[in-house]
């Protein structure tokens, strides 16, 4: 498994987000906090019941937001490694 990242920010439609990284029972969760006020995102990769991988919030409700800074955060750790 790869190491936690450390904090790093996101733009994020228009706006940055902190994202701060634990990790919970061999589980990856991100946390975003926005720098425009709107409230904190919690999100994870879960899996379905045919087994492909998709991003979540935690607690569920915030789904489209989940699937679109999840592929964010993704691509930041992603292009790191390049």
């Amino acid at each position: 498994m790869r190491a936690i990242e450390p904090p790093f920010a996101i733009q994020y439609k228009g706006n940055s987000a902190e994202v701060t990284e634990v990790e919970i029972r061999s589980r990856r969760i991100f946390r975003l906090q926005f720098t425009d006020g709107k409230k904190p995102l919690t999100i994870t990769v879960a899996r379905d019941n045919k087994e492909v991988k998709f991003w979540t919030s935690i607690p569920e409700g915030r789904q489209e937001e989940a699937e679109e800074v999840g592929r964010l955060i993704a691509e930041f750790i992603r292009n790191k490694k390049n």
